[in-house]
This record gives C-alpha cells, structure tokens and sequence, in this order.
C-alpha cells in the first residue's frame, strides 16, 4: 500500500504551510492539557496520601508521572512532525503568484494568528494552574501540620516563566500575522521554520523543567 505521500503532488501553497503551522501549536496544547492533568493529579494524591487512602495515591502516582512524560512526548513529536511535513511540502510544485494571493488565504492566515491566540491562552492559563499548584500544597500541609515531600517551592518561578512564554506567544503570533500577510500580498510565501524551532524549543525545555517537578514532588 502506497503511502499518501506517494499518492498526492505536494506544492508549495499558502495553506498547506498554514495547515502545518496550525498542525504544530494544537500539539502544543494537547501536550499543555495532558501535563495540567499531571498536575491535577498531583492534587488528588496530597489529599489521598493525608486521608491515609495509601492504594489511591499510588494509582494517581504513576498516572500524574505518565502524564507529564506523554507531555513532553507530545511536544517532541509534534516538532518532528512539523519538520517532516514543511521538508516534504519544500519537494513541492512552486505556485503561482496569483494562487497565493488567492482570498481564501488570507482567511487561512487569520485562522493561524487565531491559532497562536489559542496556544497563549494555553500557556497562560497553564501557568497560573502551576503557580496554584504551589499554594494548595503550601495550605495543605499548614492545614493538616504536615510536610508533602518532595521538592515544590520553585513551581511559582515556573508558573511565572511559563505566563511569561504565553505573553510572549500573543506578541509572536502577531508579528507572524503581519508578515504572513506581508508575503501573501507579494505572491511568496514560506513558513518561517526557525521561529517555530526555536518556539517549540522553549516549550519544550519549559515543560521538561515542570516534569523534574511533578516527578519529585510527593
């Protein structure tokens, strides 16, 4: 059976590029979604582990460690799969001008701009989840007078660093945006790879910090 590579002409159009971009940030929020569920987790198991429910919290032990590892995973896989479709994509037919400039373009750029709103929304909301995450452990053991092992008192920096990525992810889509548009309205457009490279880079090294953190915590 052929693959579907070898079945379609790949060309180098606007809207495949735009797809691919919007492909790579919803495996960014997917990987954000399954690390807050991480987290989350990591709540049940203070209270299972002080209401003494011992089989409970091994159970939320290693689903919180799986999560936060498929997140990470998540991300990793994302970025090869971005690399994989802009190097085929790049094989491509070269398109005409007038294609590029083709209406339903521009409305593919305002879908990917949304796209980045979406994933700062993420990242953002992501963080303030994790710099919570903190003070319930902090109440939890002032409430209960007892000590949660593990090591927590840094997830408020990466709560903070992580608001911070969203912030700058509303500032990077708009730039993106109007050169998206900038490109379009010359006839040319290439998606620039480096900016999501290095984006998904960050992200990544982000996400692998707060993992070190749900591993170890409790």
């Amino acid at each position: 059976m052929l693959l579907l590579k070898d079945r379609l002409l790949s060309a180098k159009d606007a809207r495949i590029y735009m797809s691919t971009e919007r492909t790579y940030l919803g495996y960014i929020r997917m990987a954000l979604y399954t690390l807050s569920f991480g987290v989350f987790l990591r709540k049940f198991e203070a209270l299972a582990l002080i209401t003494q429910k011992i089989h409970v919290s091994l159970f939320l032990d290693w689903t919180a460690k799986a999560s936060a590892i498929a997140g990470d995973i998540l991300i990793l896989l994302g970025l090869l799969v971005f690399y994989r479709d802009i190097k085929y994509i790049e094989g491509g037919i070269e398109v005409s001008p007038k294609e590029v400039t083709d209406p339903r373009i521009y409305m593919a750029a305002e879908r990917t701009f949304l796209a980045w709103v979406r994933t700062a929304i993420a990242l953002i909301v992501f963080g303030f989840v994790i710099e919570k995450f903190e003070f319930f452990l902090l109440q939890i053991e002032g409430i209960f007078n007892v000590r949660i092992g593990g090591d927590h008192r840094g997830l408020v920096g990466v709560g903070v660093f992580i608001i911070l990525i969203g912030l700058l992810t509303l500032v990077l889509g708009l730039i993106n945006f109007y050169r998206t548009i900038a490109q379009v309205d010359r006839g040319y457009y290439r998606t620039h790879t480096l900016l999501y490279k290095v984006y998904g880079a960050v992200i990544f090294i982000g996400c692998l910090v707060l993992t070190f953190y749900v591993l170890r915590i409790i």
